[in-house]
C-alpha cells in the first residue's frame, strides 16, 4: 500500500515539474508591461478613460501644463482590443473619428474671445471662409490632407504613421496617427497640435515610447 502511495506521489511530482516547464517555455504575451514615455517638465500625464464600447482601451494622455491652448495639444496612447488589424484600413477609419477637433477649433477661431478679432489679423479674418472649405472636405475625405502612410522606428520596433495637416485660414491643425504591434498587441498613438514646433515636441515624446 505504501509503495502505491509513493508511486502516486512521484507521478504527481513529475506531472507538476512538466507543467511548470511548459509554462516557462511558452512565450508570455500578458499585459503586465508598463508603457512609458520620456515626459518633459512642461507636460503632465493623465489617465485616458474611454467609453466601454470603444474598440480601444485608453492608457495615457499627455498634455501641456500651460492650458492656454492645451486642449488642442496632446498625445494619447491606446491599446487596440483586437489582435488582428488591417493597418491601412484601420488608420484611415480612425482618422474619420479624430477630426472632430476641427469643429472645436473653428469655434475657437470665430468665437467672441478669438485672438484674431484684433485688427492686426484682418488678413486672417478674410481667409476664414477657407475654414469652411477645409471642414467640408475633411468630413468627406480627411485623407486628402494627409501624406502617404510611412514606416518609422522606435525602441520597440517599427510603426506605421499617418501625418495630416488641415489648413484653417492662416492657421494649421496637425494630426499624426501611429499604429504599432508589440507582443501581439496593437498600440495606437495620436498627436495633435496647432503649430509644427509643438508637434515636433510631441513626436519626440512619441519616439521615446517603450515597454518595461
Amino acid at each position: 500500500m505504501k509503495k502505491i502511495e509513493l508511486i502516486k506521489t512521484i507521478i504527481y511530482n513529475i506531472y507538476l515539474i512538466l507543467i511548470i516547464s511548459i509554462i516557462k517555455i511558452i512565450p508570455s504575451y500578458s499585459n503586465d508591461y508598463i508603457e512609458t514615455f520620456n515626459i518633459p517638465n512642461d507636460f503632465e500625464e493623465t489617465a485616458l478613460v474611454l467609453d466601454y464600447n470603444e474598440s480601444l482601451k485608453g492608457i495615457i494622455k499627455l498634455i501641456p501644463k500651460n492650458k492656454m491652448f492645451g486642449n488642442y495639444t496632446w498625445l494619447k496612447l491606446y491599446k487596440a482590443k483586437k489582435s488582428k488589424l488591417n493597418i491601412k484600413n484601420w488608420l484611415n477609419d480612425r482618422l474619420h473619428k479624430e477630426i472632430y477637433n476641427l469643429g472645436e477649433i473653428e469655434r475657437l477661431l470665430r468665437g467672441p474671445d478669438s485672438p484674431i478679432l484684433d485688427t492686426l489679423f484682418d488678413t486672417a479674418r478674410s481667409a476664414l471662409p477657407s475654414i469652411d472649405d477645409t471642414i467640408k472636405k475633411a468630413v468627406m475625405d480627411p485623407n486628402w490632407f494627409c501624406e502617404n502612410l510611412k514606416e518609422g522606428f522606435n525602441k520597440e520596433g517599427s510603426y506605421t504613421e499617418l501625418y495630416c495637416v488641415f489648413p484653417l485660414g492662416m492657421f494649421k491643425y496637425y494630426l499624426v496617427l501611429r499604429l504599432q504591434k508589440i507582443n501581439n498587441i496593437y498600440y495606437y498613438v495620436s498627436a495633435s497640435a496647432l503649430n509644427n514646433i509643438r508637434l515636433r515636441k510631441l513626436l519626440e515624446i512619441a519616439d521615446s515610447f517603450s515597454l518595461k
